[in-house]
């Protein structure tokens, strides 16, 4: 299967989704300190801080961003009425 995927959280709120991928090999971490140096992690659907994709670049991870594009919509409009 190759090198192992972290997935920070879980992915979705579907269990079917979180069984499937544990079963393939995935593994769920609460933070990203937990995945190893250069490894892969997807970001959850539900988004993370800026801090955490800063932590993630400085620890050489492969992030993958699975953000829902909605989440990401809320987190620009909030960023744009704290900015304005």
């Amino acid at each position: 299967h190759g090198a192992p995927i972290y997935v920070r959280h879980e992915i979705v709120h579907n269990r079917y989704v979180v069984d499937t991928l544990a079963k393939a090999g995935a593994i769920f971490v609460e933070q990203t300190d937990e995945v190893p140096e250069g490894a892969i992690v997807v970001v959850s659907a539900h988004g993370v801080a800026p801090t955490v994709h800063v932590e993630a670049a400085a620890r050489n991870l492969q992030t993958i961003d699975a953000t829902c594009p909605l989440v990401t919509k809320v987190h620009n409009e909030a960023k744009r009425f704290a900015r304005d």
